[in-house]
């Protein structure tokens, strides 16, 4: 396993924007943008989330995004395939509470996959996810998110109990962005999952993942 997952420094989780293969972000100009951002060699997680694509779009889109993954060493994920074909090019696959299996996952570990499971802020659907042996679980939403709507909100009451009582790594998600994210920093969340806090920063992505980079690692000399 990539010791990332089990040292004690904090990563960005980067999840790829909703728009992403629609007229309004072109897969060719989304990865222009992407290359300059995993350049920065601040993102050691991506996720691509595609919703209510067709199996070869998806396919066509990991393909490439897999390949500057592998170009900057940043660990590639993807949201809920499990098909062969396409956990070919993944190093992982996370799962919502809504697509789990035990077929499902059996597929992932047999393929010696990472294994991400969404608990939203539950402590009944963390401790089922222990029994699958998972990489990384995630809470979640903490804060109001633009990317989707939120069925459930988490607080750090909410899941302080698992941190200090299980040696899982955890991911926190849901809203986080430069302006929110210290109500985080003083937890044990080793992956910080964010989307529109970098596709929709205003000084742009780049600049947003060296900012929050910095911030997570509790460095709060950022520029302003």
């Amino acid at each position: 396993m990539n010791n990332s997952f089990i040292n004690n420094k904090k990563y960005l989780y980067l999840i790829t924007p909703p728009n992403l293969l629609t007229k309004k972000l072109l897969l060719k100009n989304f990865l222009i943008v992407l290359d300059k951002v995993l350049k920065t060699k601040k993102v050691k997680y991506l996720q691509l989330r595609l919703k209510n694509k067709k199996k070869n779009q998806v396919v066509n889109c990991l393909k490439k995004i897999n390949f500057l993954c592998k170009k900057y060493k940043t660990i590639c994920f993807i949201n809920d395939f499990t098909d062969n074909k396409i956990l070919n090019y993944c190093d992982g696959v996370h799962l919502g509470q809504k697509d789990l299996s035990k077929n499902k996952i059996k597929k992932i570990l047999l393929q010696k996959k990472y294994l991400g499971i969404t608990c939203h802020n539950s402590e009944k659907f963390a401790k089922r996810a222990l029994e699958y042996n998972p990489t990384y679980i995630s809470f979640g939403s903490f804060f109001n998110s633009k990317t989707k709507k939120i069925q459930y909100f988490a607080n750090l009451k909410n899941i302080s109990w698992f941190i200090k009582k299980f040696n899982v790594p955890c991911a926190a998600i849901g809203g986080i962005n430069i302006e929110n994210c210290r109500k985080l920093l003083k937890t044990n969340f080793r992956l910080f999952a964010v989307c529109s806090g970098i596709w929709g920063y205003k000084k742009g992505p780049e600049i947003a993942v060296k900012e929050l980079y910095k911030l997570i690692n509790k460095n709060e000399n950022i520029s302003k």
